[in-house]
């Protein structure tokens, strides 16, 4: 192999790996952000990760099922200004 041909892979991993740094970090700025997701939404969502192979879904399935918690309602106020 060539020193020109080495010198463009090496080149091309260290691409790689920067592209791959990014999404990381657009990865977790993504999980900074907080949604509401309704009972029947995560039902849906575990029935169709439960059709898949196991290793593949093992985390999703123990966010949903674990990560979520029930929100309180009394505490938001609707766009009226109406509790």
């Amino acid at each position: 192999m060539s020193k020109k041909n080495t010198e463009e892979q090496t080149q091309t991993t260290e691409e790689q790996t920067q592209t791959t740094e990014e999404q990381m970090q657009q990865a977790n700025t993504l999980a900074e952000k907080h949604y509401v997701i309704t009972g029947s939404q995560v039902q849906s969502i575990l029935r169709y990760l439960f059709t898949r192979p196991y290793g593949e879904v093992v985390q999703g399935i123990e966010v949903l099922s674990r990560g979520l918690h029930e929100l309180d309602t009394s505490a938001i106020k609707n766009t009226d200004g109406k509790k």
